[in-house]
């Protein structure tokens, strides 16, 4: 039967159909396929989360907004806690190795930090937050050279810890020690590394960046920003208040 103009055949349809659909299938950029296994690498990447989702999709929920990226950000976290802790042990080893090093620190502390704690409590809160929010804000920013400033500054931060402590532990004691760390630490250490693994994760960035894998750089340093300010600087303000006002007070008890 001749077909006129117009006319309409449903197996013609219905192969045009079947090709559409195969380049469809078929037909997916190959930026977008590169996309793709970006983010299903750093699926695999990421412990104890089932999906990084960008940060900006829960700043209506603040408590979303927190875990999602606490989650997120997790691993590079406890990879510096543990250079921290690291550095720790092996200052407080070395100072009980070489007393005559533990003295000649314990000068250069007293120097430092004596014309300070004769200020008002007032200013010695300010200089503690702003201190620990500088190097918080320092440890993330520089990350985006590969990560290995902020490793290199945890390590030597928790080695100077080590070293205090254990001059504080020869004069007051153990307990002393806890009682003074503990109060404001609990607040203050996870925001510290969570600031340095923030930037831990923006060096892995870059060194994928650089080794020709799909990154997010821009976007993540700027998610990492809204987290330090959003965040870690109201809690470190915290934890300066707690150090200065009650830790003190806790201490006269001691």
């Amino acid at each position: 039967m001749e077909r006129k103009e117009g006319d309409y055949n449903l197996e013609d349809i219905g192969a045009q159909a079947e090709i559409s659909e195969e380049k469809i299938q078929t037909g997916i950029p190959e930026g977008e396929m590169k996309n793709r296994k970006y983010a299903a690498e750093e699926k695999d990447f990421l412990l104890g989360s089932n999906v990084a989702e960008p940060l900006r999709n829960h700043r209506k929920d603040p408590k979303k907004e927190f875990t999602r990226y606490v989650r997120f950000i997790w691993p590079y976290a406890v990879i510096m806690a543990f250079v921290f802790f690291g550095a720790l042990v092996i200052g407080y080893s070395s100072a009980a190795s070489f007393p005559s090093m533990a003295d000649a620190l314990r000068e250069s502390f007293s120097s430092r930090f004596e014309p300070i704690m004769k200020m008002s409590p007032l200013f010695i809160m300010l200089t503690i937050f702003l201190n620990n929010a500088f190097v918080s804000l320092l440890f993330l920013i520089l990350g985006l050279a590969l990560g290995v400033l902020p490793l290199m500054f945890i390590a030597f931060n928790g080695y100077l810890v080590g070293v205090i402590a254990y001059l504080a532990a020869q004069e007051k004691g153990l307990l002393f020690i806890l009682l003074a760390l503990l109060p404001h630490g609990i607040l203050e250490l996870p925001m510290v590394f969570l600031a340095a693994g923030i930037g831990l994760r923006l060096g892995h960035q870059v060194f994928s960046a650089l080794i020709g894998k799909p990154t997010q750089i821009k976007r993540e340093f700027k998610e990492g920003l809204v987290f330090y300010f959003h965040w870690i600087l109201p809690l470190l303000l915290v934890a300066a208040l707690i150090e200065t006002f009650i830790t003190p007070l806790i201490l006269s008890f001691v």
